[in-house]
């Protein structure tokens, strides 16, 4: 039987047209040297994607990314789709059923020819922007130290003027931690209503002279910090109306509460999908593209091994590895302890302990779980979902019986 996997392509690796202060991707640089032009080509493209059909599920979901992912060209995306076309064609499906795309952009390449491909090729679109050009261009600079807003904004133009689907990535930096109803006012102002937020939290690198105390590169926000933002992202949200604006994190949670699953992976029980590198290297996830987590290439390994490997199910695994306080904890079925890469030690690395951001949910979860909890039963109720046995309660100490008796 064939299973359900989801892909995450790297076709320029790490490289990007933008030199953004809290980027972790600029470290990667190291694996993957940006001096060797990093490219995919469509032969490494190929002997992934037939190897993809073959041995996973009729539904094959592929998400763009860098470094800037446009900076390979349209010619590129042009050749990709029609390959994927084909390959469908071959297993008897239909290319636009079969396969779907994804790409996350800063956006500033972003021109008509782009908006029309993307348009015509039915991709969604995620667009990385800051909030106002006050806070977006604090850290989102390019290589030359210039603002990009105007260009992302242009870019959204483009987007829209086609009928482009996007959303919106805010990433929760120093600049626009303390900003969170300035942010969201500002987005739905300007008619992005559909938004995700994740918090910078970036070790040190492990050569810095302050490696070894855990300290967190500039751009990261504490997680006080983060706590206070999502309640204040929260409450404006609300005061907004929640039908306006949709929120990745908020829906996620409130499916939860209804026993639905969760898509964002982590808020799941397990984790890992395979990230494609340019040269056909794959990895399980792509905050740890790292020598110790190399599943293989897929000129010497075929994927279906990469997915069996002692190394795959090693890293899925990792995600349920929780210390005796997150075991414990009353908030553990609506984060299962968060994703492992905020699993931050003194030296940098992930292993079981308290997640970097523990403080931030259990703070949002304590102060806001009861309005979250009527906004839930109210959206359940239109969304369709089942009517629950009883209320939902707004007791911290039943929310994990909540979820689980949902499930």
């Amino acid at each position: 039987m064939k299973h359900p996997l989801s892909v995450l392509v790297k076709p320029t690796s790490s490289r990007c047209n933008l030199n953004c202060g809290y980027c972790f991707y600029l470290r990667k640089a190291e694996l993957y040297p940006w001096g060797d032009h990093p490219k995919l080509t469509l032969d490494t493209y190929e002997a992934f994607l037939r190897q993809y059909a073959d041995g996973f599920t009729p539904l094959y979901n592929f998400a763009w990314q860098g470094g800037e992912p446009t900076i390979m060209g349209l010619d590129f995306y042009r050749s990709a789709v029609e390959l994927q076309g084909r390959v469908a064609s071959e297993n008897k499906l239909h290319p636009r059923l079969a396969m779907s795309n994804a790409i996350q952009t800063n956006a500033t390449m972003i021109d008509d020819d782009w908006a029309r491909f993307l348009s015509e090729s039915n991709f969604l679109v995620g667009v990385s922007l800051d909030g106002p050009p006050e806070l977006h261009d604090v850290h989102r600079v390019d290589w030359k130290g210039r603002p990009t807003h105007s260009r992302v904004m242009d870019g959204v133009e483009y987007l829209r003027a086609r009928d482009v689907p996007f959303n919106v990535l805010v990433v929760v930096n120093s600049a626009n931690v303390d900003h969170p109803r300035e942010v969201l006012n500002w987005a739905h102002e300007q008619g992005l209503d559909n938004l995700q937020f994740i918090p910078c939290a970036e070790p040190v690198p492990a050569d810095s002279s302050v490696a070894e105390t855990g300290e967190i590169s500039p751009g990261s926000i504490t997680p006080q910090q983060y706590g206070a933002f999502l309640r204040g992202l929260f409450d404006a949200w609300v005061d907004i109306g929640i039908r306006k604006v949709r929120i990745r994190w908020f829906d996620n949670l409130i499916q939860m509460l209804w026993g639905q699953p969760a898509e964002m992976c982590e808020m799941a029980t397990s984790c890992g999908y395979v990230v494609l590198e340019h040269n056909g290297d794959c990895y399980p996830c792509d905050f740890f593209v790292e020598t110790d987590w190399l599943l293989g290439n897929v000129h010497d390994t075929t994927l279906s091994e990469m997915i069996d490997s002692d190394k795959f199910r090693e890293f899925s695994g990792q995600k349920s590895k929780l210390n005796a306080r997150c075991q414990s904890c009353s908030w553990k079925t609506l984060c299962y302890g968060e994703c492992p890469r905020y699993r931050i030690t003194a030296a940098g690395s992930s292993d079981g302990t308290l997640p970097y951001f523990c403080p931030s949910f259990t703070e949002f979860f304590d102060r806001r779980f009861t309005k979250l909890e009527r906004l839930a039963v109210n959206a359940g109720r239109q969304l369709g979902f089942p009517v629950p046995g009883g209320r939902l309660t707004a007791s911290k100490r039943t929310a994990t019986q909540l979820v689980q008796g949902r499930r």
